[in-house]
């Protein structure tokens, strides 16, 4: 008799779990399975992995790319200085990768890079003596490779809350010890546009809709 109740409820239990009206489930077919980025063994890659570390809001592979000298800069206009910052600031700045401290790569769901090179070429060192102890544009002893051109960045909150940054860039790189290149200066333009005199107050702000990455940085 016991063996006829559990044969009964093992019946039971099997059709329950294969029942006819029970809504389907699915398995999305649209992921792609992106493989690892690239080594950057040439300065090519490095801007390859930039894009992709925006476009991925990739904590891990934007730290990989820039040098421990990494050094940020963006002056308006006027020449007068919008931001500054070092490798560790600009981590705080995108975001912590232990979640400690909420940067761009958290706050936007979603960001949009695209980068339109306008100049590549070679800094040699020897142009570029050190004008002072720490200089971040002195290199005496190694060539700097330099890409130059248009970045806009489309960053989104929501679908029609975000931002649209369009500017002209610098990014210099150096090779490692490692023999790996990544970015030491990131040199932003001023934004294009009348900065009236010297005492506007509003002299490199953004014209309309658009803002420079330096001052939505600092936001």
């Amino acid at each position: 008799m016991l063996n006829r109740a559990v044969l009964f409820a093992a019946l039971t239990l099997l059709v329950a779990c294969s029942n006819p009206f029970a809504p389907e489930k699915t398995v999305p077919t649209d992921v792609v399975e992106k493989p690892p980025a690239e080594q950057t063994t040439t300065p090519e890659i490095v801007m390859e992995n930039l894009e992709r570390a925006f476009s991925d809001r990739d904590k891990d592979l934007y730290e990989s790319i820039l040098d421990d000298n990494f050094w940020f800069t963006e002056t308006d206009c006027l020449g007068e200085l919008i931001l500054a910052n070092d490798k560790e600031e600009e981590l705080q700045i995108m975001g912590t990768r232990d979640g400690s401290n909420q940067g761009i790569f958290d706050i936007f769901r979603s960001i949009d890079w695209n980068f339109q090179q306008s100049q590549r070429y070679t800094e040699l060192g020897r142009d570029f003596p050190n004008a002072f102890d720490g200089d971040p544009d002195g290199h005496p002893d190694e060539d700097w490779e330099v890409f130059r051109g248009r970045v806009e960045i489309l960053l989104l909150q929501s679908a029609d809350d975000g931002f649209r940054v369009v500017q002209v860039m610098s990014f210099k790189l150096r090779k490692g010890d490692d023999d790996l290149w990544r970015i030491v200066r990131w040199i932003d333009d001023p934004l294009a546009g009348d900065c009236g005199d010297g005492g506007d107050s509003d002299a490199g702000r953004p014209v309309g809709s658009s803002w420079s990455w330096g001052q939505l940085k600092r936001r």
